[in-house]
C-alpha cells in the first residue's frame, strides 16, 4: 500500500462526532461558527500505517558496506556508477560487486542496507594421541588463540562449540592460522 491509498482508507474511516461551536473574534466582532468534528479510530490509523510499503533494505557484503559508509555522502550516485563502469576510484572487489548487483547497489544507496552476516566456523585441531583432549581456536580481545579442554571422564564433549568465542570468520582464522583452515566446520 502506498501513502495515497492509506490516506483514502483513513478518510473513509472517519466517524462524524458532532457539530461544535467555535467562537472567533474578528475586528471587534464575535462570530460563532459550527464546525464538524471527525474522528478516526486509533486502531484504523495504526493498522493502515503498518500496511504502508517500506522499501526493503538490501543485504550487501561487509566490504561493500564499509565502502558505502565512507563514500555514500561524498559523491553523487551517477559519479560512483560511472567510476565503477570505468574501473576507476572504486576498489576492484567493490567495483565487481557493483557491476554484478547494480539494482541492489542503487537501492542500498537510497534506501539503506543491511550487512551480510559472514559465515562462522569452529576449528578443532585433531590430536589422535589425546582422545581426552580437544584443541581448538578461539578469539579473545580481537586476537585468535589455540585453546584446549581436557575431559576428565575421557569422553569428549562439544560444549566448546557453543561458546561464541570459538565462532570465527574465515579471515580471522586465516590471519594467523591459515594451516588450520582445513579443520574448519560451519557453525549452524
Amino acid at each position: 500500500m502506498n501513502k495515497q491509498e492509506a490516506i483514502e482508507i483513513i478518510e473513509q474511516s472517519k466517524i462524524k462526532i458532532a457539530n461544535r461551536g467555535r467562537v472567533i473574534f474578528k475586528a471587534g466582532e464575535i462570530i460563532v461558527e459550527n464546525v464538524q468534528v471527525d474522528y478516526v479510530p486509533l486502531e484504523v490509523v495504526v493498522n493502515t500505517i503498518d500496511q504502508i510499503h517500506e522499501p526493503q533494505k538490501v543485504v550487501v557484503p561487509k566490504f561493500v558496506a564499509e565502502w558505502l559508509k565512507e563514500y555514500r555522502h561524498a559523491s553523487p550516485l551517477l559519479k560512483v556508477l560511472n567510476a565503477a563502469e570505468d574501473g576507476r576510484v572504486v576498489p576492484s572487489a567493490v567495483n565487481d560487486w557493483i557491476l554484478d548487483n547494480q539494482r541492489d547497489f542503487v537501492v542500498a544507496w537510497y534506501d539503506g542496507y543491511e550487512i551480510e552476516q559472514e559465515q562462522l566456523f569452529t576449528v578443532r585441531i585433531p590430536d589422535p594421541n589425546r582422545p581426552d583432549t580437544v584443541t581448538y581456536l578461539y578469539k579473545e580481545n580481537g586476537k585468535v588463540f589455540i585453546g584446549s579442554d581436557i575431559f576428565l571422564d575421557e569422553v569428549p564433549n562439544y560444549k566448546w562449540k557453543k561458546d561464541p568465542s570459538t565462532h570465527l570468520t574465515e579471515s580471522e582464522i586465516k590471519e594467523d592460522f591459515e594451516w588450520a583452515w582445513q579443520f574448519r566446520e560451519e557453525v549452524d
